[in-house]
């Protein structure tokens, strides 16, 4: 994206996660502990290691790592939800976290200067994330670990790029969502040596999954989600799996996110 992109982008954004910042927040903190301790059983987090949580949003990583390092920085375009981490920080008595307005495409730390980087469900928002895969790892030292988790998407671009146009509609923050390959390729371009990868799948009903991201049934967004996220069922030409699900009572549309969890070590 052009200079102009990336500011629209970053605007879209900061627009999305301020208005969801509670009900996404509540959701994310609670529902992906798991996520984050593996992660940081993935980059081998320690006592000693100096860390930045990018893109970290209400803290989902940041909370949770803070409880196996030394010092963490919790770095995150939107002041709102941003607030939302340093509130939970207070609650939890994390003293060792510290938070930054900022931006995950040029963070501010000198090369070298962390042992580990990590993000979670951040690079489908990002006009580049190349770049920012570059930034973590220039930020950790020789040695130094890299994490992410993200969706993962088709290796075949046609139902990557629908997948991405039911995202979009559900989210107009959501830029473009990445298959396997491409975080390995862009693992390997930035002298990151694999450490571990994992793949899992998470079930979610529709109507949560529409409801963290701001939309409830009768918006525009909702239906219009709704409906073409319907019309890829046959085939699943989308990979998100959907289903009408029934326990002895009415059905309900679901979903399955593929997530990818991914560790590399600097050379």
């Amino acid at each position: 994206m052009s200079a102009i992109d990336k500011s629209q982008q970053n605007e879209l954004v900061r627009e999305q996660f301020t208005r969801t910042a509670q009900v996404f927040g509540d959701y994310a903190v609670a529902a992906r502990v798991r996520e984050a301790e593996l992660l940081a059983g993935m980059v081998k987090a320690a006592a000693q290691d100096r860390v930045v949580d990018l893109a970290a949003g209400p803290g989902t990583l940041a909370l949770r790592f803070a409880r196996h390092v030394r010092r963490i920085c919790a770095l995150d375009l939107t002041p709102a939800i941003l607030q939302r981490a340093r509130n939970s920080a207070a609650v939890e008595k994390l003293a060792n976290i510290d938070f930054v307005v900022g931006d995950a495409q040029s963070l501010p730390f000198a090369d070298g200067a962390l042992d580990i980087a990590v993000t979670s469900y951040s690079l489908h928002h990002i006009s580049e994330p190349a770049r920012v895969i570059g930034e973590m790892a220039r930020v950790v030292r020789r040695g130094g670990r890299v994490g992410v988790i993200d969706i993962r998407v088709s290796e075949d671009s046609q139902s990557a790029d629908i997948h991405d146009r039911i995202e979009r509609l559900r989210d107009p923050s959501h830029t473009r969502s990445l298959s396997q390959n491409e975080f390995e390729v862009l693992f390997a371009r930035n002298g990151l040596r694999l450490l571990a990868v994992e793949r899992q799948e998470h079930l979610r009903p529709f109507d949560h999954w529409m409801l963290v991201a701001g939309s409830k049934p009768g918006d525009p967004r909702y239906e219009e989600t709704r409906k073409l996220l319907e019309s890829t069922m046959a085939g699943d030409l989308a990979g998100f799996n959907p289903r009408a699900v029934s326990d002895n009572g009415p059905a309900e549309l679901q979903i399955t996110n593929t997530v990818l969890f991914i560790a590399g070590e600097k050379n």
